[in-house]
């Protein structure tokens, strides 16, 4: 659920909360209900617009929630066939695999993020060898991850972002 939707919701719980309340409140007597009336009568544009915006927002709340395939694990494609979910897992193992394949790098970690359109960022933390030049290992290592990505998955990687952790002293 998208966080406006769960905002939207959590707000008209706690207004439908506080109006129960004073139901019981009125129904048992601690308050007057003359006294809400005339409140209310006395400013009736006020209360039509507010149960207008009630109802309004209740509907919406019902009726036009997101449809439950957005999926903070993965991406959901379909097509006329049924539908295929990418997790991040799935796209983790495919950056780690053009990190593994590369004699420069001692070790590294993927984490994968989506924005909101779907397009991949990826983040990895890497050791590499002293004798590595770091900007050209990572301009080879952000291409190769976003070609693999792409032909496995025709997921768009929106970016490759890489940070050395640290140099490893090769030792003689």
């Amino acid at each position: 659920m998208k966080l406006i939707e769960k905002f939207s919701l959590i707000v008209f719980s706690i207004i439908v909360t506080c109006i129960s309340v004073f139901t019981v409140l009125i129904g048992t007597e601690v308050i007057a209900a003359e006294d809400i009336a005339e409140f209310l009568s006395e400013n009736i544009i006020a209360t039509i617009c507010v149960a207008i915006i009630f109802v309004l927002w209740s509907i919406a709340n019902i009726f036009f929630r997101s449809n439950g395939k957005d999926n903070a694990n993965g991406v959901l494609l379909e097509n006329e066939n049924g539908s295929l979910m990418i997790t991040k897992d799935s796209i983790s193992n495919l950056a780690d695999s053009v990190i593994k394949k590369n004699p420069d790098i001692k070790e590294g970690n993927v984490k994968i993020e989506f924005d909101f359109n779907k397009d991949v960022i990826v983040n990895i933390n890497a050791t590499v060898k002293d004798t590595t030049i770091i900007k050209e290992i990572s301009t080879k290592i952000q291409e190769d991850i976003k070609l693999l990505i792409k032909k496995a998955t025709d997921l768009d990687v929106r970016e490759v972002n890489i940070k050395i952790k640290n140099v490893d002293q090769e030792k003689n």
